[in-house]
C-alpha cells in the first residue's frame, strides 16, 4: 500500500536540525523531498559528529544521516541570479517549500513566501526560526541552546548545587521539527477541501514554551515559580527518582501514594511509609537528601533489573538506566524494528544503521528506504524531471550555478 504523502514533493531548503527532522518525518512517510544545498559543502550538518575521515570525505556525519535518509540533494547556489529559474521550477512541481533560515533571509535572496505563491498559488510554505516572523526579536541567529536558555527551559533541568543545565540533546529544534512535520501535515490536509495552501510561521523559541507548558501555567495559574530538582519530579509523590544500584543506575516514578507505599514495601522498608519525613508527598519532597540516602543504601544491594521486575510486579513504574550500547540490545527495541539498515551512502563502503520512525501503521508504514544522499548526488536527475535538458543542466554546471 502506498505510503501518507507519496506524490507530495517538498522542496527543502533546510540545514542542521529543525528543518532536516521536519522534512524527514515527510520523507519516512513516502514524500519526494529535494534537498537543496550549496553544491560546495551542503548542508553545515554534514560537519557534526563525523565519525573520522572517511565519513567527512564523504560529506556525511552522524548528525546529517540521522534526518536525511529518503531524501534526494540537488546542489545549487542560492545566490547564483541562474538560481531563480531552477527554484521556479522545482516551486512549480512541488506541495510544500519547508526553510529554516533567519526570518527574512530567503525573501532577501527572492524566495520568500509572497514570491514562492505567485509561483504556486497553493503552495505549503513553512518558516521555521528560532523566535519567529514578528515581533522584536524576529530575525535573530538561533541554536537550540539559545532558545534552551531563552525559554526558560534550563532553569527545569539540573540539580542547585550546579545550577541550570542544558538538555543533553537538542530539544527545542526536534520540538520545532514535530510542530512543524505537524503544521504541514495539517496544511496539507486542508488544502485538500479548499484548494489553498498555507503560510506557516513557526518559532522554535514557541515550540519549546509548548513542551514545558505545565511548569509555565503552574507560574502563571498558581503563582509557583519552577524550582531545578536534580533528578526529581514537580509532578512526583517523592523528591529524588534515580538511584544507584549494584549494576546500574535506576529510574523510579512513584506518581501516587499508593506507589511510593507499595516500594517502601518491596524494599522491605516499611519504616519510610511511617517516618514522618517520608510519610507524605510534602514531606517527601522537603526531605528530598535525607530520602535519597536512606533509598540508595537499599538499592544498592541488588542489581538494577532485579529491583525493576520486582517493582514493576506490584505496580510501580521502573526503568534501568541504559546506556545506549545497552539500549539497542534491549528486547523491546529489537522486536519494535527501531533500526533499519540502509545501503553504503555514496563515498562510504559499510551499510548504515538509521532510525526508523517513532509509530507503526496498520498499512504503508513509514520507514527508511534510502540512504542520505551526496551533495548534489541527485541533481541531473531532479532536474531533468522540472524540464531541464542536457543542455541546460550542462550550462548550469559551467556557470556553477549547480553542482
Amino acid at each position: 500500500m502506498a505510503k501518507v504523502f507519496e506524490g507530495v514533493r517538498v522542496v527543502d531548503f533546510t540545514q542542521v536540525i529543525s528543518g532536516p527532522y521536519a522534512s524527514y518525518q515527510l520523507a519516512l512517510q513516502g514524500a519526494d523531498v529535494i534537498k537543496l544545498e550549496h553544491h560546495q559543502g551542503g548542508d553545515q550538518g554534514r560537519a557534526m559528529m563525523a565519525g573520522g575521515p572517511d565519513f567527512l570525505d564523504a560529506g556525511q556525519s552522524s548528525l546529517f544521516m540521522a534526518f536525511n535518509s529518503n531524501k534526494r540533494s540537488l546542489g545549487l547556489d542560492l545566490k547564483h541570479p541562474g538560481a531563480r529559474d531552477v527554484v521556479r521550477r522545482l516551486v512549480e512541481s512541488a506541495d510544500v517549500v519547508v526553510e529554516n533560515f533567519k526570518a527574512g533571509t530567503l525573501a532577501r535572496m527572492g524566495f520568500g513566501y509572497d514570491t514562492i505563491s505567485e509561483w504556486k498559488p497553493n503552495i505549503v510554505y513553512c518558516s521555521i526560526s528560532g523566535f519567529g516572523a514578528t515581533g522584536p526579536l524576529a530575525g535573530k541567529a538561533a541554536y537550540d541552546p539559545v532558545i534552551q536558555a531563552h525559554s526558560g527551559m534550563m532553569t527545569l533541568t539540573g540539580f542547585p548545587e550546579n545550577g541550570p543545565t542544558k538538555v543533553g540533546f537538542w530539544v527545542t529544534d526536534v520540538a520545532a521539527g514535530i510542530h512543524a512535520a505537524y503544521a504541514i501535515s495539517s496544511a496539507l490536509f486542508a488544502r485538500e477541501r479548499t484548494g489553498q495552501g498555507r503560510r506557516i510561521d513557526l518559532s522554535m523559541l514557541d515550540a519549546a514554551i509548548g513542551f514545558i507548558s505545565p511548569m509555565v501555567l503552574h507560574y502563571l495559574n498558581c503563582g509557583i515559580e519552577p524550582q531545578l530538582a536534580g533528578n526529581g519530579s514537580a509532578a512526583s509523590s517523592n523528591a529524588p527518582t534515580v538511584y544507584p544500584t549494584a549494576t546500574n543506575m535506576i529510574q523510579i516514578a512513584t506518581a501516587t501514594q499508593a506507589q511510593y507505599e507499595k516500594m517502601c514495601d518491596v524494599l522491605e522498608r516499611p519504616d519510610l511509609k511511617t517516618d514522618p519525613r517520608f510519610a507524605e508527598r510534602l514531606t517527601r519532597m522537603d526531605n528530598g537528601p535525607a530520602l535519597f540516602e536512606e533509598l540508595s543504601r537499599t538499592f544498592a544491594t541488588r542489581p538494577a533489573k532485579e529491583w525493576e521486575k520486582k517493582l514493576e510486579a506490584v505496580g510501580v513504574p521502573a526503568g534501568v538506566v541504559n546506556t545506549v550500547p545497552e539500549m539497542l540490545r534491549d528486547e523491546q527495541v529489537i522486536h519494535r524494528h527501531v533500526v533499519q539498515t540502509v545501503d553504503p551512502p555514496v563515498g562510504l563502503a559499510k551499510s548504515m544503521a538509521m532510525i526508523n520512525a517513532a509509530f507503526h501503521l496498520n498499512e504503508g508504514s513509514p520507514s527508511v528506504v534510502s540512504p542520505p544522499p551526496h551533495v548534489g548526488q541527485h541533481t541531473d536527475q531532479v532536474l531533468g524531471e522540472v524540464g531541464f535538458s542536457s543542455a541546460d543542466i550542462a550550462k548550469l554546471r559551467e556557470d556553477r550555478v549547480v553542482g
